[in-house]
């Protein structure tokens, strides 16, 4: 459900680290032959193939490399896993930075701005929806899709009644991407690459469902 628009895209001569990761599995799939669904099986741990594996070391450093970073070499893992952060921890640590950002950067849309909305309760459901989406993106897909989501509910309803448009209620969905993506991008040392990339799968998959769960009760709301 997500797509990148000109508001998302800060800087259209670097590619973002959200282009760069998505369509990834889909890539290796048709390298290798096989269906994208297995590529992500592997990449979340569900099953095992070497081919794949390294298929995926392989892609994860070459995306290193076009981020300007060199902590992660194609042969391996960048350090011990155990030593690495995982993104919800992350998360949890820079929720301040991450309400800042993405006010920053609700406050320049023009589509979203035009809703006069003091900052307070502009930002209110945002926190709430990603923490919403940390506990989610432990589910496997099929549990995801049938999962309660009632921080992403309310953030429909209150949407609707506050006057954004729907198009401006998805648009709050790709900001909390981007800035979760950035923060990942910051800290990329301090991560495991391949986990990291897991982490991010099953984060989008948690907000894209919350999304759809949002829009529908905006509609609905009418």
């Amino acid at each position: 459900m997500y797509r990148d628009n000109s508001n998302t895209n800060v800087n259209p001569g670097k590619q973002s680290p959200q282009s760069l990761y998505r369509g990834l599995y889909v890539r290796i799939a048709r390298k290798l032959g096989v269906d994208a669904s297995y590529v992500s099986r592997v990449a979340r741990g569900d099953r095992r193939s070497s081919e794949v594996e390294e298929a995926l070391r392989q892609a994860l450093a070459e995306i290193d490399q076009q981020l300007g970073r060199g902590s992660f070499a194609a042969s391996g893992r960048s350090r011990p896993v155990n030593a690495a952060k995982r993104l919800n921890i992350l998360v949890k640590q820079n929720r301040d930075h991450i309400r800042e950002q993405w006010l920053t950067h609700s406050q320049a849309d023009p589509n979203l701005s035009r809703v006069k909305l003091a900052s307070k309760k502009r930002i209110a459901p945002i926190l709430p929806l990603i923490d919403e989406a940390m506990k989610v993106m432990k589910l496997s897909v099929k549990d995801m899709a049938v999962v309660p989501m009632k921080a992403a509910e309310q953030h429909g309803r209150l949407r609707q009644g506050q006057g954004f448009t729907a198009m401006g209620l998805v648009e709050e969905y790709n900001l909390v991407r981007r800035c979760i993506f950035a923060l990942a991008q910051e800290h990329l040392r301090q991560m495991d690459a391949q986990l990291l990339l897991q982490d991010l799968t099953q984060f989008g998959e948690a907000l894209d469902l919350q999304t759809q769960r949002a829009l529908q009760d905006y509609l609905e709301a009418n």
